[in-house]
């Protein structure tokens, strides 16, 4: 499938938007290098079949707002029954960016709150209105890319802890920010050495 953007074009993404990406860390807690590394290893991967899916999701969320109707199938190819899908720069779905949000409540992370009001991944009208700020707003997806790290290097080592976790630790949460797996992956070692040449800046780490 046709990539929408190569490394090198990724690479610039990150480093044009260096000012957001502080802020958004700064705000959820976490060193700039994971957020940064997080987003070139997804933004060369987008690709055609992205841009259709997300079309098609869409499509089926205008459906939903004109005739209530709402039968999800997880993981089809079917695009009359595709109402999330993986969107904008961090390739976050709207299901695990909730998931995010709600755990960042629950830690009391002031970031949590750029959606106010009670949520669910089970309810339609909030996947709906958090999938098109995931991909309309960029500000929104890279928070809730950076909570999502968070939340998955606190389900991965107990702790959050970002100044202090060894290299076998933080691939493992490289590798559950892609997947729902409890190993070290190809992702959580390609990111890896994305995160080692972006901590090498000293403009990549936080201090909270």
């Amino acid at each position: 499938m046709i990539k929408l953007y190569s490394t090198t074009k990724a690479g610039e993404i990150v480093r044009n938007n260096h000012a957001l990406i502080g802020r958004v860390c700064s705000s959820c807690r976490i060193p700039p290098a994971y957020l940064e590394a997080v987003l070139l290893s997804e933004i060369p991967e987008i690709d055609l079949f992205d841009f259709f899916a997300d079309t098609a999701v869409a499509l089926n969320w205008l459906r939903y707002s004109l005739f209530r109707s709402y039968k999800p199938e997880r993981h089809t190819r079917n695009p009359l029954r595709k109402f999330d899908s993986s969107t904008g720069y961090g390739q976050i779905f709207s299901r695990v960016a909730i998931e995010a949000l709600l755990f960042a409540r629950s830690r009391g992370i002031p970031a949590g709150d750029c959606i106010t009001g009670d949520l669910s991944p089970e309810n339609p009208d909030d996947l709906r209105r958090v999938w098109f700020r995931l991909r309309h707003d960029k500000e929104f997806n890279l928070t809730c890319t950076a909570l999502n790290l968070v939340a998955a290097a606190d389900q991965m080592t107990g702790r959050i802890a970002f100044e202090e976790y060894i290299p076998e630790e933080i691939k493992l949460i490289f590798s559950r920010y892609n997947g729902n797996v409890r190993h070290i992956t190809a992702y959580g070692e390609k990111a890896y050495t994305y995160f080692l040449s972006y901590a090498g800046n000293s403009g990549s780490r936080s201090e909270f």
